[in-house]
């Protein structure tokens, strides 16, 4: 009876656009989260969950971008709330300006650029600083050295370089560049966060509000041949 109730536990968490190694994966669990009641309300007495399978559902899918964000933003929350619950009224973010990092930095944390709570600065790169508003504490979170393969960068790069120049895609790029994503989702979601992602505390760090737009890179390639 209880593998009988694990299946069906399985099959109504995976779709189509959330894969079994997504629903699978060690270390793939939700962040419980703390907000009020209503939009004048007080603190809400209780929590709720949000999942991976969440912001692949809201961010359009899954990929390794989202992936990324989710570990580090999770494994930083875990820092500054150490009950396991994130407080997403009292939290603001540095992130860079991708769609992945964006989607999944606001939905897990309540920041937002329209509040001044998230600040949109490139040079932060592929990682967040993290800050709880009501103590000053900050964190910043990046992938370990050599953990986002270098095969994978380039093969990105030449397809971003390949569509910048008007030059006609290979969807077997695509096809190429999409595995090796996947690949990297399995691994970062199936690894100890210590194993993978460098952590730092920030002492007296002083928050900056900037934004700047910028091109949406997740559909550039939307009507490229399969």
């Amino acid at each position: 009876m209880k593998s009988i109730l694990l299946f069906l536990t399985i099959v109504s968490l995976s779709a189509w656009y959330y894969p079994d190694w997504a629903v699978n994966a060690k270390y793939n669990q939700p962040i419980k989260v703390l907000d009020t009641e209503s939009s004048l309300g007080r603190y809400a007495t209780k929590t709720k969950e949000i999942t991976l399978k969440d912001l692949a559902l809201i961010h359009g899918h899954l990929c390794d971008g989202l992936v990324i964000s989710y570990v580090q933003v999770k494994a930083a929350g875990a820092k500054l709330f150490p009950d396991g619950i994130i407080d997403r009224t009292d939290l603001r973010v540095v992130s860079k300006n991708g769609p992945c990092w964006v989607d999944a930095v606001s939905m897990m944390t309540g920041a937002r650029t329209n509040f001044g709570t998230l600040s949109i600065q490139p040079e932060i790169g592929d990682g967040f600083i993290i800050q709880k508003i009501s103590t000053g504490e900050a964190y910043s979170v990046h992938l370990k050295e050599g953990i986002f393969p270098k095969e994978l960068k380039e093969l990105e790069a030449k397809i971003r370089t390949a569509k910048v120049k008007n030059e006609e895609i290979n969807p077997e790029d695509i096809d190429k560049v999409e595995k090796m994503q996947n690949e990297l989702s399995k691994k970062l979601l199936n690894s100890p966060p210590e194993e993978i992602l460098d952590i730092k505390k920030l002492e007296d760090y002083k928050y900056n509000f900037n934004f700047k737009t910028g091109e949406r890179g997740d559909i550039i390639n939307k009507d490229v041949s399969r």
